[in-house]
């Protein structure tokens, strides 16, 4: 059974009703799923499930409540935290209304995989049990049947078993094959688990390399979850084999990683240091300590003890009792999440024995007053900063004077840098609460913590501690708070009720701005950024922002002040800015979605665009923008790089919108550059905008022909928003009437009621 034939339907009938960018969302979200782009899925749920709602379909809400739950319990790890939502999912796919949606076979293994995340050695049995009870009523031809074959080997692995683990996927994959299935790459991806968790890393090398090789001979794309967790394995099983080098050089950043694969992440790392403890610095120790804190705070208990063990070998391998200390607390307040101890305990106790063996911290190097100059000497004269290791001192320091703002703010500083959040803002707490007569740097430190993790109620009561003595620092929260949270009226407010109590305060005045242009008052925003203009000691930065915001306003006399004011010359002396500065790209905003296009720059701030948009997305081709100066890639500091580099910016208004109406996709293979010149001088003779979109070695192949490859060509035309586009199909169909192939536009025929399988059969032909 295709278990995705419903949702196809259901995309094809909304493209049919005039709703491609409904039906573009459904391939939009499993897409982001898979690619692991967490927030991205997070900004597209919303929409996805209002679209549910909008078309009243039952199973379009389990689809969608399945897909959330693959990002939260698959790609987050989500355990306890996730465990009621993922309960009612699955009461919800199991109504009569929705009991035959595919998807409610998903939504089983959702469920299962929760209660894995939570604890799989302490809910083994009930995840067995529910894996089988739904095999037992699918087809083992169905995609779902390995899918949940693969959660209960995962149960077997946490029960211990894991050759009967290996021994289930035989029988299950030998069952796929005798009902006509095929078996994917999740029963291969399954032992390659076993094999590494069971310490038979040789065996899993093998599966590891034989699935590359087949993946590179097929070259077909794979997304991020397929690629990630197999870069990893490879090097979780070299580093097992003690290949360290090889190793490293297959291990993925852990910045590049979701929070499932920094599990595995983590076990190999802690190989590669035991050989190398040069590798065991205090910044690895941090991405260890951020990877526990997720898994506490989604309530992965297990995890949560498994992961701690690793940490407190690390930290004490660096030396830092303190940080050992702190992860042996963590895993004792989940030791009694657990559904079943099966060992837990043990190894908790085993952890504070290897603690309690260790030295304890090193006395202070010098007075605790001179600490600190003494260690920006020490900074200087060595390798830089490591605020592990100087923490265990500044932690003396401030015992000795609880009473000093620079120790205390710098111990708070070198506590969060190590992933210490918690005690970071316990320490300042402890000193705010102390001073509240003054706004010394530790309360600037707490309230930049709080707005960071976004504490709102953390925020009101600081604001409160300091609102009778230090009025503007309790304003200072407000206006953080305001800017962390996108509220630009409250914004607005808390920032000119700070301009009237201190006027000369240059980052209130620049907050207010900021303020003023999401508001979209740009001449108001403008007027803040010239009294920056002409107050700052540098105001480079502020004549930018000014023409951003004179831009905006078309106030064109301003931007040429500041323009001047910073040496840039303009050909023009009056009225709009609209010269030849060269190439640049402007990012945009389509559905809360970035998209990238090619634009002609025109003045210091603003740009027409000249890339058609996509079919799928609305048209942004001679639109006038204004944008923001700064970079949205840095420059790259090689010198041949940056001969290449094309300046990235952000759209901040649209001066004025180009006029044209959505594209229209053209594919097919390439006339010939004569034929070619002739039909882009005619397209662009009638006012029509052009852009090609595929490489310069794009290919494709006639069916009917000799299997030579054909230069391809893929590009969109975009006509005027009063034009029929009856008008474009019939050009088409005359300019490319001598050509030697025919081209493909398929969608533009159905919009205008004309032949399609004329391009139906180009599709065949070619293989588009």
């Amino acid at each position: 059974m295709d278990i995705w034939n419903w949702v196809e339907k259901l995309q094809d009938d909304l493209g049919e009703a005039g709703q491609a960018q409904s039906a573009q969302l459904l391939t939009r979200l499993t897409d982001e799923v898979c690619e692991l782009r967490l927030d991205r899925v997070d900004a597209l749920l919303p929409e996805a499930r209002a679209l549910g709602k909008t078309l009243g379909n039952p199973w379009l809400d389990v689809f969608v409540g399945h897909w959330d739950m693959r990002n939260r319990v698959g790609n987050r790890l989500e355990g306890e935290s996730a465990l009621g939502d993922a309960v009612a999912l699955f009461e919800r796919a199991h109504r009569a209304d929705t009991v035959e949606c595919p998807q409610s076979i998903c939504v089983t293994q959702d469920l299962a995989a929760c209660y894995g995340n939570i604890d799989g050695p302490g809910w083994v049995p009930e995840r067995i049990e529910v894996c089988e009870e739904t095999l037992a009523r699918i087809d083992p031809s169905w995609a779902c049947f390995q899918c949940l074959s693969c959660e209960k080997a995962d149960a077997l692995l946490d029960d211990g078993n894991s050759q009967g683990a290996l021994d289930y996927l035989d029988v299950q994959a030998g069952t796929v094959l005798a009902h006509g299935g095929k078996v994917y790459d999740s029963f291969p991806e399954m032992r390659i688990k076993i094999l590494l968790a069971s310490g038979r890393a040789a065996e899993a090398l093998v599966l590891i390399d034989a699935r590359q090789a087949e993946v590179d001979a097929e070259g077909d794309y794979e997304p991020a979850n397929c690629t990630i967790p197999r870069k990893l394995s490879r090097a979780w099983a070299l580093a097992q084999l003690g290949r360290d080098e090889e190793a490293l050089e297959s291990l993925v950043p852990w910045n590049q990683l979701s929070p499932n694969y920094r599990r595995m992440w983590a076990h190999t790392v802690v190989l590669l240091v035991r050989n190398a403890p040069e590798r065991n610095s205090w910044d690895l120790g941090r991405r260890l300590s951020a990877t526990l804190a997720h898994y506490a705070a989604v309530g992965a208990h297990r995890f949560v003890i498994e992961i701690a063990g690793l940490c407190v070998d690390m930290a004490l391998q660096r030396g830092a009792v303190w940080t050992a200390r702190r992860h042996l607390a963590l895993a004792r307040e989940h030791l009694g999440s657990l559904r079943q101890d099966r060992g837990a305990s043990e190894a908790v106790a085993a952890m504070a024995a290897r603690i309690d063996a260790a030295p304890g911290a090193a006395a202070l190097p010098v007075p605790a007053e001179g600490l600190l100059d003494w260690l920006v000497e020490q900074g200087e004269q060595g390798d830089g900063r490591d605020p592990e290791r100087e923490a265990q001192w500044l932690l003396q320091g401030v015992e000795q004077r609880p009473d000093d703002a620079a120790m205390l703010d710098v111990a708070a500083s070198a506590l969060n840098a190590c992933g210490a959040e918690d005690d970071a803002i316990a320490l300042l707490w402890a000193f705010v609460e102390r001073h509240g007569h003054e706004d010394a740097p530790p309360a600037y430190s707490l309230m930049g913590l709080l707005v960071q993790r976004g504490d709102q109620a953390g925020l009101d009561r600081l604001a409160q501690h300091y609102q009778a003595r230090v009025p503007v620092f309790a304003l200072w929260c407000q206006a953080q708070m305001a800017h962390k949270l996108s509220d630009w009226p409250a914004l607005e407010q808390a920032s000119s009720a700070l301009l009237a109590l201190s006027p000369q305060s240059h980052g209130a005045r620049n907050l207010l701005a900021m303020a003023l242009m999401a508001l979209q008052r740009f001449q108001d925003a403008a007027a803040q950024y010239r009294h920056l203009t002409e107050v700052l000691d540098e105001p480079r930065s502020a004549h930018w922002d000014h023409m951003t915001a004179a831009s905006a306003a078309g106030d064109w006399a301003a931007v040429r002040g500041s323009a001047a004011a910073i040496g840039m010359e303009l050909e023009s002396t009056e009225g709009p800015v609209e010269e030849s500065f060269g190439w640049v790209i402007i990012r945009c905003a389509d559905g809360g979605e970035p998209i990238e296009y090619y634009a002609r720059r025109t003045g210091p701030v603003t740009a027409r665009i000249v890339e058609n948009a996509p079919a799928n997305r609305r048209q942004r081709v001679n639109d006038w923008v204004v944008f923001d100066a700064e970079l949205v890639h840095p420059a790259p500091e090689d010198e041949q790089e940056r001969e290449r580099f094309m300046p990235t910016y952000a759209e901040v208004h649209l001066l004025q919108g180009g006029g044209y109406a959505g594209s229209w996709l053209v594919d097919g293979v390439h006339p010939g550059e004569d034929a070619w010149t002739a039909f882009s001088d005619a397209v662009e003779a009638r006012g029509w905008k052009l852009w090609t979109h595929s490489p310069d070695d794009y290919q494709l192949t006639d069916a009917q022909g000799d299997d030579a490859p054909l230069p391809g060509v893929l590009f969109t035309l975009a006509q005027p928003l009063e034009q029929p586009p009856l008008d474009l199909h019939r050009f088409l169909l005359e300019a490319t009437a001598h050509w030697p192939h025919r081209l493909c536009w398929l969608r533009l025929a159905e919009a205008c009621g004309q032949d399609e399988q004329r391009h139906v059969d180009v599709i065949e032909r070619y293989g588009l």
